[in-house]
C-alpha cells in the first residue's frame, strides 16, 4: 500500500511540475510582428529638414522594442508620401495587403517647418497598422466550466489573432495642386527718382501663390514733399503694376526669398497750377524687377521685405514758366516692408 501511494504521489508531482512547464514556455514565447514593405516617398517638395526612410524605420523599431517590421520582399506594404501645401506639411499613409486591397490609411500634417513633429505623427500610425492593440480575452472567457471534464493538459497559449482589416475610411478631400492660394498684402516705405525729392511710398497687392511662382497685381502710391521751387508744393505718383514672381524656402519652410519682375504704368501729378510736366507726359511706363525675403510669424500671417529697381523709357519733366526744373532719371527704386496675408481657395 505505502509502494502504491508513493506511486501517486511521485505522478502527481510529475504532473503538476510538467503543467508549469508549459505555461511558463507559452508565456514566454515572445509576439511577433508579421512582416510590412515600406515605400517612403518624401517628395520633390519637401523641407530639406524632413526625415529620411532610415530615420523612420530606426524611430518604429525603438517602439517595437528593437524589432524591424520592415522587409523589401513583405507581401504587404505601407506607402507614405509627404506632401507639401502652401502652409503645411502631409503624410499621406496608405496600407495594402498580401492582395494589394486597401486595409486602411490615414492623413497627419504639422506645420510647414516642423517635419520632426510630423515624423513623430506618422511612426504613430505606423505602430498602430504593424502591430495593433488587441484586448485580451474576458475574465468570464477565461474561467473555466465547473461541469466540463478536466483537461489532460492545457492549451498552448497563442496572441490573439489581428481583428479583420476595417473598411478603409474615406479620404479626406486633398487640394489640387493645381488651385492656387491667394494672398494680400500691405507694405510701407520709401521710393527714390520717381519724383525730385524721396517719396513715401505704400502698396497693396493681391496675388495667386502655388508653392513656387505667383503672380498678381500691385497698386503703388508715392508722395514727396517741398520740391526745389518757390512754392510749397507736392508730388503725387500712382502706378498699377503687374508681377510674376518665384520663392525659394531658405533654411526651413518658415522662411523664403523672393525673385520678381514687373512692368507698371504710373501718373505723375503736382498740386501747383503753374508745374506741368512736359509735353503733357504725365504717363510712365516702368519695366524692373524685385528682391525681397520674408518670414512666416504664423500661418495665416507673414512679413516681407523687399526692394524694386525699375527702368524708365520714357522720362517726363517738370516745367515751372517755361523752365525745366527736374526730369526723371532713367532708373527709380523703392524699398518696402510690409504685412502678407495668405487664405485657402475652397
Amino acid at each position: 500500500m505505502r509502494d502504491a501511494s508513493s506511486r501517486s504521489c511521485k505522478a502527481r508531482l510529475l504532473l503538476v511540475a510538467a503543467l508549469a512547464c508549459g505555461s511558463s514556455e507559452a508565456t514566454a514565447q515572445p509576439s511577433q510582428v508579421l512582416p510590412w514593405r515600406l515605400d517612403y516617398a518624401p517628395g520633390p517638395n519637401a523641407p530639406k529638414n524632413c526625415p529620411d526612410k532610415s530615420y523612420i524605420k530606426t524611430a518604429l523599431a525603438t517602439k517595437l522594442k528593437g524589432h524591424d517590421p520592415f522587409t523589401d520582399d513583405a507581401p504587404r506594404s505601407i506607402s507614405v508620401k509627404l506632401v507639401l501645401t502652401a502652409q503645411r506639411i502631409e503624410a499621406h499613409i496608405e496600407a495594402r495587403d498580401e492582395n494589394g486591397e486597401v486595409v486602411g490609411n490615414h492623413v497627419t500634417h504639422a506645420e510647414s517647418w516642423r517635419c520632426d513633429q510630423l515624423a513623430d505623427r506618422t511612426v504613430f500610425y505606423l505602430r498602430d497598422i504593424v502591430d495593433p492593440v488587441v484586448l485580451p480575452p474576458s475574465e468570464a472567457d477565461a474561467v473555466p466550466n465547473s461541469s466540463a471534464p478536466p483537461a489532460s493538459s492545457p492549451p498552448p497559449l497563442r496572441r490573439p489573432p489581428a481583428p479583420p482589416p476595417s473598411r478603409p475610411a474615406a479620404k479626406p478631400p486633398m487640394r489640387s495642386p493645381w488651385l492656387p492660394q491667394l494672398a494680400v498684402s500691405a507694405s510701407a516705405g520709401a521710393a527714390w527718382w520717381s519724383a525730385p525729392k524721396t517719396a513715401l511710398s505704400l502698396a497693396v497687392g493681391l496675388e495667386a501663390r502655388w508653392p513656387r511662382f505667383s503672380v498678381g497685381v500691385e497698386g503703388y502710391y508715392d508722395h514727396a514733399w517741398e520740391l526745389a521751387t518757390q512754392q510749397d508744393v507736392a508730388a503725387e505718383r500712382a502706378a498699377l503694376a503687374a508681377l510674376a514672381c518665384f520663392r525659394q524656402d531658405l533654411f526651413s519652410a518658415r522662411a523664403f526669398a523672393r525673385a520678381c519682375l514687373f512692368g507698371d504704368v504710373a501718373l505723375l501729378l503736382v498740386d501747383a497750377q503753374k508745374i506741368k510736366l512736359s509735353d503733357d507726359d504725365e504717363l510712365v511706363f516702368d519695366l524692373g524687377a524685385r528682391v525681397g525675403v520674408g518670414f512666416w510669424l504664423a500661418r495665416f500671417l507673414g512679413l516681407e521685405l523687399h526692394g524694386d529697381v525699375a527702368c524708365v523709357p520714357r522720362q517726363p519733366a517738370f516745367v515751372v514758366d517755361g523752365e525745366k526744373l527736374w526730369r526723371s532719371p532713367g532708373l527709380n527704386g523703392a524699398v518696402r516692408l510690409g504685412l502678407v496675408v495668405p487664405f485657402d481657395i475652397r
